[in-house]
């Protein structure tokens, strides 16, 4: 079959730049091409590059969003359908997440209207939690839920075989993870463990990519070495439940030189939730990197309280140049909220570790939780100044479904369990679910928490725009420059914007 996988427009609309490539769907090309399926992934804001990385206008960019979605005569929907025409798709899928799931469902619409025969799936975090809304929405005929590689495959091999007639109820019904109407009501299929031999995965299929030259080297370099979070972080939704599923290190550097040498990449983005979650696991990809003699450089996120200096020190040993480190917050009270699992003792120990190694680090805060007080916020605000990360990234809480916060939202009167389909369309997705958006929090008045995020997002904005942490950055990508200059050009323009608007 021929597959067309699309990941809806949404930087393109909003003016922010737009990185990396979308893994989920490469993982789920991967698996089709090897089951024989021809596959192309249409990113449609892979041909958007502006150099504008401000987290202080993200708001304002939102909204516009909106206002774009309105348009129908927008050029994204003519490549769209361009798209849709030129390759001729056999079946639709479509990677949703809430932030932008107004745009995956005018995806499905504008699908429908091209080819009203066409199979239109759905899956990522918005339809794995939400499958019932999605369902109900017209233009969608199956939500896979969770993990899609195998049940995507099943349900393409279920649609071959039914040669374009409607698959019969009892096929459909032994696909794990799979939702769909059957006589009009909504049929949820058991769920899948998830995939404990990860290795058994195929690698996720770059090639398959409509304008693979839009990316840089970097952009290609994102990657994954395990999946799953170990903790419970009550602003995230944990399908995982606590576990966590790890590729052999052999497995990623294999990865790794398929990337080296056929898209010359030179720094990987390692984007597990917890990378140091085992020890065991980076020692052994910091162990196959030495030994293959990979000239690279690397990032990983992790936590305050799974890193040390024998570990970092191996880390950079193999090519790690920079470390994103989650903090969310400078107060014990919403600390405790955010059940992280943290302390304030561990986080400055790693903030002394990390500006003693001299490693490009940025640290991540929230604001705006439901419980917070303006005490709280200036704590947060407190503390980034005294860890002094290179980089302090600053976002203001939005709720999620299926997230212990959220709950405790909806029992507080903040928020909505359920929204009509069509408040996605009018609303800035900051704002979704919110019962009035500018009453974020209980107890601060809405007048008030406004001029807080003003002075939070100028303060922050300040920080990252100093010009020693801009040239730290640099430094810490020095060997991507070396091989890919594009990426030094791109830099030194976001630098050059950054330092006018700051």
């Amino acid at each position: 079959m021929k597959v067309l996988l699309i990941d809806p427009p949404f930087k393109r609309f909003t003016g922010l730049a737009n990185y990396y490539f979308p893994l989920g769907l490469a993982y789920l090309a991967g698996a089709a091409r090897e089951a024989g399926h021809d596959v192309v992934i249409y990113d449609a804001d892979a041909p958007e590059k502006t150099s504008d990385i401000n987290f202080t206008e993200d708001y304002v960019r939102m909204n516009h969003y909106i206002s774009q979605l309105q348009e129908d005569k927008d050029p994204a929907w003519d490549e769209l359908e361009r798209v849709i025409t030129e390759y001729g798709p056999d079946v639709i899928g479509i990677s949703a997440m809430t932030t932008k799931v107004a745009s995956a469902y005018k995806t499905a619409d504008h699908v429908k209207k091209i080819a009203p025969s066409l199979p239109v799936v759905m899956g990522g975090a918005h339809p794995t939690a939400r499958a019932e809304e999605v369902l109900g929405y017209g233009s969608i005929d199956y939500v896979v839920r969770d993990e899609g590689e195998r049940s995507f495959n099943d349900l393409l091999r279920l649609l071959s075989d039914a040669n374009n007639n409607k698959p019969s109820s009892d096929g459909l019904s032994n696909i794990s993870n799979l939702s769909y109407l059957a006589n009009g009501k909504v049929r949820h299929n058991d769920s899948a463990p998830f995939i404990k031999e990860l290795e058994t995965i195929p690698f996720p299929a770059r090639s398959s990519l409509l304008h693979i030259d839009k990316y840089s080297s970097e952009d290609l370099g994102v990657i994954l070495t395990s999946r799953g979070c170990p903790f419970r972080c009550s602003y995230c939704y944990h399908p995982w439940r606590g576990r966590v599923n790890f590729r052999s290190a052999q497995n990623v550097v294999d990865e790794m030189l398929l990337m080296y040498h056929d898209h010359n990449v030179r720094h990987f983005a390692i984007k597990d939730d917890s990378f140091t979650a085992r020890r065991s696991h980076v020692e052994a990809l910091c162990d196959a990197i030495d030994k293959e003699k990979l000239k690279i450089s690397w990032d990983c996120t992790t936590r305050p309280n799974i890193i040390d200096k024998s570990l970092l020190d191996r880390m950079v040993q193999s090519g790690c140049t920079v470390i994103k480190i989650g903090i969310e917050t400078g107060s014990q009270r919403m600390l405790d909220v955010c059940n992280r699992g943290t302390t304030f003792e561990q986080v400055r120990k790693a903030a002394r570790l990390f500006n003693d190694k001299g490693i490009f680090w940025s640290g991540y805060f929230m604001m705006g939780l439901p419980q917070e007080k303006e005490e709280d916020i200036k704590s947060t605000l407190d503390l980034m100044r005294e860890l002094r990360p290179y980089y302090a990234g600053l976002g203001v809480y939005e709720p999620f479904p299926n997230t212990v916060l959220f709950d405790e939202a909806v029992e507080m009167g903040l928020i909505h369990e359920t929204v009509p389909i069509e408040h996605y369309f009018t609303t800035n997705p900051k704002d979704y679910f919110f019962v009035d958006h500018r009453k974020r929090v209980q107890d601060i008045e809405p007048e008030r928490f406004e001029e807080l995020t003003r002075m939070m997002m100028d303060e922050f904005h300040k920080h990252n725009t100093r010009l020693s942490a801009m040239v730290r950055r640099g430094w810490a990508r020095r060997l991507a420059y070396k091989h890919d200059t594009s990426l030094l050009y791109g830099d030194l323009k976001k630098a050059a914007t950054w330092r006018r608007n700051g």
